[in-house]
């Protein structure tokens, strides 16, 4: 069966999980003026929130910075974003199976966001696109070590963040040196 096929409310043995479940689907119906009960609609809704919230906080810390500082705050938000709403953020990791113009609008109104930064820092096209993807995978795996408290000895979590920001910003010349590719792949 496709996913996209399974019913919320056949996923949860429980009567309580059921409730749970119907709750959130009603919620989600309730805020997006949509019905939504197959997981895949769940998973592109809940997308498209992640993405449009996590815009909106790059937006508030990057506002009146540009270039580097601007890179940075957007990378320390992304963290920030991460580690308080986890869910959301791992909803932005996951493609829909079927693309709609309303997942395409999101995902692509953050990547310009972005992209914009990355090109005041010398990237352009390809190779800008290859520098968020390096630095979304930065985020989401330091965050899920620090959520798992994963790190031998780390004296701080910040710190550690701030020397990975430090590392990855200073390879950004030698990304750039690469020149852009000519294939565009994935976002």
């Amino acid at each position: 069966m496709m996913d996209q096929d399974i019913n919320v409310g056949h996923i949860f043995s429980t009567p309580w999980e059921r409730k749970l479940a119907n709750d959130i689907v009603a919620d989600l119906e309730r805020y997006s003026g949509e019905k939504r009960s197959s997981v895949e609609e769940m998973r592109r809704f809940l997308a498209v929130k992640g993405y449009r919230d996590l815009l909106n906080r790059l937006e508030a810390a990057c506002e009146n910075k540009r270039s580097l500082e601007a890179l940075r705050a957007a990378a320390h938000a992304m963290r920030w974003y991460a580690l308080e709403r986890p869910a959301m953020f791992a909803a932005t990791f996951r493609t829909p199976t079927t693309d709609t113009a309303e997942w395409r609008g999101a995902l692509d109104r953050l990547r310009m966001f972005m992209t914009k930064i990355l090109s005041e820092c010398g990237l352009c096209e390809t190779v800008a696109d290859d520098a968020l993807r390096i630095l979304r995978s930065l985020v989401r795996g330091f965050v899920m070590h620090e959520v798992m408290d994963s790190f031998y000895d780390a004296p701080s979590y910040d710190d550690c963040y701030e020397g990975a920001i430090d590392v990855f910003i200073a390879g950004l010349p030698t990304l750039a040196a690469r020149g852009p590719r000519q294939d565009r792949g994935r976002h």
